[in-house]
């Protein structure tokens, strides 16, 4: 494709909408994999603006060359680590979710990712994450082996380490090691956490992978077990609702990832380059089990970067970034405007365009058909992602 055709294409694609659902009414085993960039994730190296000026001042020696930017629009472009992704965006199949995030955080993992989890405002503390009271408003299949699994990390606290789904009212089993699921195949001898619902559950059933190979070449990192793992438990059991995996550094430091305060060019493009062919991957094998079309693929974190590097070469906690849905019936393209570089002190940034709310509102209303009044403190307008 002609790059001004690309242009034109994704040009053509509606940002945001707030009329009714076109997608009609959804499958009763429409998937949610949510992917989590554990640490906080540079936007600015993600989705480079790279006709600013501005971004190549104040990060003279981590910004991503222009010339190695895979130019998307005449200001921004991807990382040229991302390259597995522009064949997809290209089809249409992956949506760019510019300036999204939380207001008003306070760049404290703690608190800020508590907020990411229960979709909280500033001056409220919830004990029930956002995808609890989500799963509440759907009709869910009771002989589903369970209503979440998460391979890899999920939560940082302790009291109830279940992320989005806190609150002890889902059946939530978590396997930390991926790659001792693949080996032993049987859900119940690797799940490390679960809460009283998910212990129920695996006391009541087995849930075991299929024994048939997929044919499908997965990346071997603990990210690419974790996509592999997915794959097949969306093949093994079509109910389950909510698939979380997340990407980390191969050494389970999140400062070897995304979490980049120091030395971000040694392992930022690294941990985008283990993402993005892990999505691929993800893609792949999904479209093999024929489920490419019944799933939706969502990346989030706790906030972005600073737009200026800091004096370790890193960069500090921002607000505003850029995400990634895809699946087979994302309407891809751009959605939102792509955050502004602005010179701040090395913590902050501008605020978001988007509200992440706007995104979980998306996922209940025009991928589940469920509705989500009531679930946030006040309503938020979906977005026009998803096709009919």
């Amino acid at each position: 494709m002609k790059r001004r055709d690309f242009l034109q294409l994704l040009g053509s694609v509606p940002l945001a909408a707030s009329m009714p659902s076109l997608a009609g009414t959804p499958g009763s085993n429409r998937l949610l994999v949510l992917v989590y960039l554990y640490g906080g994730n540079d936007g600015y190296n993600t989705w480079v603006p790279y006709e600013t000026p501005l971004y190549y001042k104040l990060r003279p020696t981590i910004a991503v060359p222009r010339d190695a930017v895979l130019k998307v629009t005449d200001r921004n472009g991807f990382h040229p680590s991302l390259a597995p992704l522009v064949p997809l965006l290209e089809r249409k199949e992956l949506a760019v979710i510019q300036g999204i995030g939380l207001p008003e955080i306070t760049q404290q993992h703690y608190r800020d990712s508590e907020r990411a989890f229960t979709g909280s405002d500033p001056d409220e503390f919830l004990t029930e994450g956002w995808l609890t009271r989500a799963l509440k408003r759907r009709t869910l299949d009771s002989n589903a082996y369970a209503d979440a699994v998460a391979l890899g990390l999920l939560d940082i606290r302790e009291a109830d380490p279940m992320g989005p789904l806190r609150g002890n009212k889902q059946r939530v089993v978590q396997v930390h090691y991926p790659e001792e699921l693949l080996a032993k195949r049987r859900v119940a001898d690797c799940v490390v956490e679960a809460n009283d619902p998910g212990q129920a559950s695996l006391k009541r059933a087995s849930l075991v992978l299929p024994a048939t190979p997929l044919k499908t070449a997965f990346p071997t990192d603990q990210f690419g077990n974790s996509v592999r793992a997915a794959v097949e438990l969306a093949a093994a059991d079509r109910s389950i609702p909510v698939i979380h995996v997340a990407l980390n550094g191969p050494d389970g430091d999140k400062h070897h990832s995304v979490d980049c305060h120091w030395e971000q060019q040694k392992y930022h493009g690294d941990a985008l380059k283990r993402l993005a062919e892990g999505l691929v991957a993800l893609r792949a094998g999904l479209v093999e089990i024929g489920r490419w079309d019944e799933t939706l693929v969502v990346t989030y974190d706790e906030f972005g970067r600073a737009p200026p590097e800091n004096e370790d070469k890193g960069t500090h906690h921002g607000l505003a970034t850029t995400h990634f849905a895809m699946g087979g019936r994302v309407a891809g393209g751009l959605y939102g405007e792509a955050p502004r570089v602005i010179n701040v002190h090395e913590i902050g940034g501008p605020p978001p365009g988007i509200d992440t709310r706007r995104l979980w509102t998306t996922v209940m209303e025009r991928w589940w058909g469920s509705d989500a009044q009531g679930v946030f403190t006040r309503r938020y307008a979906p977005l026009d992602l998803i096709r009919a």
